[in-house]
């Protein structure tokens, strides 16, 4: 198994479009391709979904993701370090955790945090809350952003945000022409929301909230990736229920609308390691908000 195997992979499992995947790593479509057939041969599992219409991570290739999004930050790592002490490059932070955070709170941070710490070089990962834990625990992360608090006497957690629920509709829809929108309406309609296997905690956040409210959503389609979920709600496919941070991605067909109560809420924790040694991650703490949570 190679590196370049396993970015080739990471770009397929983010973009699920092998050919925006080839154009982002600026290779032929087929060249890549055999790429990943190599991989999946080696490693005797497929890793996608292939049809004429779709590509998706097979439970295999979900596994392998949070693995090969480590391997390579450590493989990174070892080589910054390395040029570092040769004098022939910056000191590397690794950041990852929630999209909340790394969509929503990071930009802001890091360009603050860059201003001041101009040799630090800082590399950001999605993961969700569990595979960003285990990445921290085993130093392959610096700083998580996760949505459950860690059970490990080893982690230090601190609140950073709470985040709303909004209610995602098609423009046209009679509900856009709202201010706010009533659950008892929302559950009325069809949604289209992220499956548990793969974002456990807001699916449990979502049914939690319409149950508690003597609701029982009707779930038309599941959808990981959020510029899929927006783009069936742009087509009328159902309404959906997102973290307040997806609203900055604006669409003409697309309206974002609280919900009348106010919604559910979905929290964000920074998580490192007790006793760190590493400085910069420590100065990085100090551009964050929050008291610490344990």
């Amino acid at each position: 198994m190679e590196l370049k195997q396993l970015r080739i992979f990471l770009a397929v499992a983010e973009e699920l479009h092998f050919g925006r995947a080839a154009e982002r790593l600026h290779m032929a479509q087929p060249a890549l391709s055999a790429q990943v057939r190599g991989l999946e041969d080696e490693l005797g599992v497929r890793l996608f979904l292939r049809t004429t219409r779709r590509v998706s991570l097979t439970r295999a290739g979900e596994s392998f993701l949070p693995e090969a999004q480590a391997t390579l930050a450590q493989a990174e790592a070892a080589a910054a370090a390395a040029r570092a002490v040769a004098g022939e490059g910056a000191e590397l932070l690794k950041v990852g955790g929630v999209d909340s955070a790394t969509a929503g709170l990071l930009p802001q941070v890091v360009r603050r945090f860059r201003r001041d710490y101009p040799d630090v070089e800082i590399k950001v990962n999605e993961l969700l809350s569990a595979p960003a834990l285990h990445a921290l625990s085993n130093r392959h992360l610096d700083i998580a952003f996760v949505r459950i608090l860690p059970k490990d006497d080893h982690l230090k957690a601190r609140h950073v945000l709470t985040e709303p629920i909004v209610a995602a509709l098609p423009a046209d829809h009679r509900l856009a022409r709202r201010k706010t929108v009533p659950v008892a309406e929302i559950a009325k309609e069809p949604l289209v929301i992220p499956a548990r296997s793969n974002r456990p905690i807001l699916f449990d956040v979502i049914h939690d909230y319409f149950r508690s409210r003597g609701h029982e959503p009707r779930i038309l389609q599941e959808a990981n990736e959020r510029h899929v979920i927006i783009s069936m709600v742009a087509a009328g496919l159902g309404l959906s229920l997102v973290p307040a941070w997806v609203t900055q991605f604006q669409r003409d067909d697309v309206a974002y609308r609280p919900l009348q109560d106010g919604g559910p809420l979905v929290e964000v924790y920074v998580v490192w390691r007790d006793r760190e040694v590493m400085q910069s991650a420590l100065a990085f703490l100090d551009y964050l908000p929050g008291e610490p949570a344990n």
